[in-house]
């Protein structure tokens, strides 16, 4: 009961943080731990009693994952489909930077598997962000006026379409290792495109 008592409180102050203030980020060469019988992740190692070691190791290459291992087994334990996970409120949470996707990171006895959320459940991570679904643009161009400046934005991909390599210009953010994130700081034309290629406008007003 006292860790889950923890487990909510840290839940609690992360929702009153700015939403770009990631605190419990699952960086390359990191631990994290699951508690089997809470069944919560934390990053914090006296957060259990129980608990299972995971350190995370970054695959190499372009098209790069988050790979992660038991003690020093030479075989990752396992291996996501995303390069950038985060701790929020006891869940572990993927994020998908070339699918502009987030997920759930399920573990069931060891089995690891990967929810997707919806965007109702997206936006309770990032409650002071304004969310974009890619199916919202029209001739890849949308047009948005923010209420003040600045403002947060997130582009999320309820499409099948893959954003590997893409990237905004100007690129603005406060959450650099989320693809998707973008700051509007004025009136303008916000650029998403692979190298200028295949380009998705955003027109500020």
């Amino acid at each position: 009961m006292k860790n889950l008592f923890i487990i909510t409180l840290v839940a609690l102050l992360t929702t009153l943080l700015p939403a770009s203030a990631i605190v419990e980020e699952i960086t390359d060469g990191r631990n994290v731990y699951y508690s089997p019988s809470e069944k919560l992740w934390s990053p914090a190692r006296g957060a259990f009693q129980d608990k299972v070691t995971y350190t995370k190791k970054t695959s190499p290459g372009t098209g790069s994952y988050s790979e992660y291992y038991i003690d020093n087994n030479e075989t990752p334990s396992f291996v996501l489909s995303s390069n950038y996970e985060f701790v929020r409120g006891g869940k572990l949470i993927a994020v998908i930077n070339q699918n502009l996707k987030f997920a759930e990171v399920i573990n069931n006895n060891g089995k690891i598997q990967e929810k997707e959320l919806n965007k109702r459940k997206v936006q309770k991570l990032f409650p002071n962000t304004t969310i974009i679904k890619v199916s919202s643009f029209k001739n890849h161009k949308l047009t948005i006026k923010p209420k003040k400046f600045p403002t947060q934005y997130l582009l999320w991909n309820d499409t099948d379409k893959n954003f590997h390599k893409y990237f905004f210009e100007p690129n603005n953010t406060d959450r650099p290792y989320i693809k998707g994130a973008f700051r509007v700081d004025n009136k303008g034309e916000i650029k998403f495109s692979h190298f200028g290629e295949d380009i998705y406008t955003i027109i500020v007003k």
